[in-house]
């Protein structure tokens, strides 16, 4: 069939529909629009690689740039947000009193999780060390309450792109992603979810060992 046809049948049932010729040119138009513009987003995400840097002025650049104060390094990106690993790790307790926080077992975003578990801290008048040290992480430019304790899904999907991750850490000098670290995810009222960064394995740990944490940011691009 020609393509005059198909626009004549198009027209057609535009007709017996009660639909407008300009009406339909304006809709399709708007699709084209709409598409082009997911595409320009899809293109934005795309340009983001794990291991590029983050830098205090909403720079992310895969160069090293002097002078320029660099706040995390990506880790992965999701749609349009860039999950970036800060710079800096402490080995701490996930909770000294085995804060029981049951709500964050099935949580597989951080930032929630995070917020979970200090509202149970405070409500219970409990200790959750872990989760408190990334809230108010405030290195490097990041603000206090800008950072979270990554759930255990979020620790796999960076430990996907270690080696990116790890080759950046190491540039800028500062801790890599080795060892155990801790996760926003609870096991039971005594465990939560480690992590190894060095083999990619998981485990349950009492929340009264000391085991290194590293904040974690999400950023809308």
């Amino acid at each position: 069939m020609e393509k005059k046809e198909k626009l004549e049948m198009l027209n057609c049932l535009a007709q017996k529909l009660g639909v407008l010729p300009q009406e339909a040119v304006e809709y399709f138009s708007a699709k084209v629009v709409e598409s082009s513009s997911v595409i320009r987003e899809c293109e934005v995400a795309a340009g983001v690689l794990p291991g590029m840097y983050v830098y205090v002025d909403g720079l992310i650049s895969a160069e090293l740039i002097t002078g320029r104060q660099v706040k995390a390094v990506v880790g992965y990106v999701e749609g349009k947000t860039v999950y970036a690993v800060c710079l800096k790790a402490k080995e701490l307790p996930w909770s000294s009193d085995c804060l029981e926080v049951k709500a964050s077992r099935h949580l597989t975003e951080g930032t929630e999780a995070t917020a979970v578990i200090l509202a149970a801290a405070k409500q219970k008048r409990g200790k959750a060390e872990a989760a408190q040290w990334c809230h108010d992480y405030a290195e490097d430019g990041v603000i206090q309450g800008e950072a979270f304790l990554p759930s255990l899904t979020e620790l796999e999907k960076l430990f996907a792109n270690k080696a990116a991750i790890n080759a950046s850490l190491k540039a800028l000098g500062v801790a890599l992603l080795e060892g155990w670290y801790w996760s926003s995810t609870e096991y039971d009222n005594n465990y939560a979810w480690i992590f190894g960064m060095t083999n990619g394995a998981r485990n349950d740990g009492s929340k009264l060992y000391y085991v290194y944490v590293r904040s974690v940011l999400a950023l809308k691009l």
